[in-house]
C-alpha cells in the first residue's frame, strides 16, 4: 500500500473550553483514533498523563493535568455512532475506567484486526504503519516522564505519531476484512476482548504460582491473604508486590498457626514490620472453619486429556494456516485446555468456541472430544 497522506494539524487541548470546542468537531465523525500516555511504575492504578485523538483532519493532544470538565470527552467515548480506533487497547481501557469511569464502545482494535489478516497475533503499531502505510517510524525512547510539564517537542511528536496512522490502517484493514467476509468475526472479537474485567479480590489466589500444591486449609489462608493484599494495594495505590509479594504470601499460608517470628521469616522485613499484626489476624480468621469449600486451582490435565488438547491443537492450527490467520486465535493452549475441561464437565463447547470459531472448528472439536470421551471410559 502506498504511503498515506497524514499531514494533519496538531491541536493542543489544555482547558475545559478547548475540550468542549474540540468535542463539537468530533460530533458526527465516523471514527476517531485514540491512544493514551500514562505512568504506572509505583502505583496500583495508572496515572493519566496525556490523551491523543485523531480525526481525518487533525490530531488533538489533550492534557489531563489542565482539565476538570470531562463530560464532552466522555460523551464521545460512549457514543455508539463513533468507532474508537485503538491499538492493543487493554491498558488504555484501564486508564479510562479509572480516570473517567467510562468504557469506550464500539472499539476497532488494529492489533486484533491484523490477527484476522495475517499470522501476527501481537503485531506492533510500528509494524502496522510500515505494512499498511509504507512509513518507517523512527525509534523512540522506551521510557519518558509523561507527567512532566512542559512536554518536550520530542514527546509531543511521539504522542502525535501514535495516532497519526491509526485511521489509515483501520480503513485498509476494514476493506480487507470486508473482502474476506470477516468483519463480523472482528466485531465479535473486539466486543469480547476490548472490555475491562475487574479483578475479584477473592479470586486472585488462583493466579499464585504454587497454589495448586496447597491443601484446603492452606488454600483458605492463601485466599484470605491475597484478598487482604489486594484491598491494601488498592487503598494505598501501590503495586501488589510493593505491599507483599506472591511467594511471601504463599510461604505464610502454608504455616498452620504462624507467630510473629514466622511472619518475619516468610516476608521481607519492611513489609513484615508494617503488616505483621494484620497478617496474623487475617490468618487467624481464615483458620476458623466455616464449612465452605474453597475453589481449588486447576490441576494439570491427565494424559488422556493432554492427548485431546494436542488433537484439538492440530485441527485448530491447520484451520488457522488455511485461513491465513494468527494461530493464537484458534489454538492457544489455555483456550484448548479450557475447552477440554468444559466439554468433559458439560458435553458442550465453552463460549469462546461458539460464534465465529464454531464456524471454523466447532464441529470437528465436538467430534474429537466425543471420541476422546468414549476412549477414556
Amino acid at each position: 500500500m502506498a504511503a498515506s497522506d497524514t499531514r494533519l494539524n496538531v491541536v493542543a487541548v489544555a482547558s475545559d473550553d478547548a475540550l468542549a470546542r474540540a468535542a463539537d468537531v468530533w460530533r458526527g465523525q465516523r471514527a476517531i483514533a485514540i491512544d493514551t500516555e500514562f505512568i504506572r511504575t509505583r502505583t496500583f492504578y495508572p496515572i493519566e498523563a496525556l490523551y491523543q485523538l485523531a480525526t481525518e483532519e487533525a490530531i488533538y493532544l489533550i492534557d489531563p493535568l489542565a482539565i476538570a470538565a470531562w463530560q464532552p470527552f466522555v460523551r464521545m467515548l460512549e457514543d455508539d455512532a463513533i468507532v474508537k480506533v485503538m491499538h492493543a487497547c487493554s491498558e488504555d481501557l484501564e486508564v479510562f475506567a479509572r480516570h473517567l469511569e467510562c468504557a469506550p464502545q464500539p472499539i476497532f482494535d488494529t492489533q486484533i484486526a491484523e490477527s484476522f489478516l495475517s499470522v501476527d497475533f501481537t503485531a506492533s503499531y510500528a509494524e502496522l504503519v510500515r505494512r499498511h502505510c509504507g512509513v518507517a517510524l523512527t525509534k523512540h525512547e522506551t521510557r519518558s516522564d509523561w507527567l512532566a510539564r512542559p512536554l518536550s517537542a520530542e514527546q509531543l511528536r511521539y504522542a502525535a505519531e501514535d495516532v497519526r496512522y491509526l485511521l489509515p490502517i483501520e480503513r485498509h484493514q476494514r476493506a480487507e476484512l470486508t473482502r474476506m467476509a470477516r468483519s463480523e468475526w472482528l466485531a465479535s472479537e473486539c466486543r469480547d476482548r476490548c472490555r475491562l474485567e475487574p479483578t475479584d479480590p477473592d479470586a486472585y489466589y488462583l493466579e499464585v504460582g504454587g497454589a495448586s500444591r496447597c491443601d484446603e486449609r492452606a488454600l483458605k489462608r492463601l485466599r484470605a491473604l491475597c484478598r487482604w493484599r489486594e484491598l491494601r494495594a488498592r487503598e494505598k495505590d501501590l503495586p501488589r508486590g510493593r505491599v507483599v509479594k506472591d511467594d511471601e504470601l504463599l510461604r505464610l499460608a502454608q504455616i498452620d498457626a504462624p507467630t510473629r517470628d514466622d511472619v518475619f521469616a516468610a516476608i521481607v522485613p519492611p513489609a513484615a514490620r508494617r503488616y505483621w499484626r494484620e497478617l496474623l489476624d487475617v490468618v487467624a480468621a481464615a483458620n476458623l472453619d466455616d464449612g465452605v469449600a474453597v475453589p481449588a486451582p486447576q490441576r494439570p490435565l491427565g494424559r488422556a486429556d493432554q492427548e485431546a488438547v494436542r488433537a484439538l491443537r492440530d485441527v485448530a492450527q491447520a484451520h488457522a494456516a488455511a485461513l491465513g490467520v494468527a494461530p493464537e486465535l484458534l489454538a492457544r493452549r489455555r483456550d484448548l485446555e479450557a475447552c477440554v475441561r468444559v466439554y468433559r464437565a458439560s458435553g458442550a463447547l465453552p463460549p469462546r468456541y461458539l460464534g465465529w470459531r464454531y464456524h471454523c472448528v466447532g464441529a470437528e472439536f465436538e467430534s474429537l472430544l466425543d471420541r476422546s470421551r468414549e476412549q477414556k471410559r
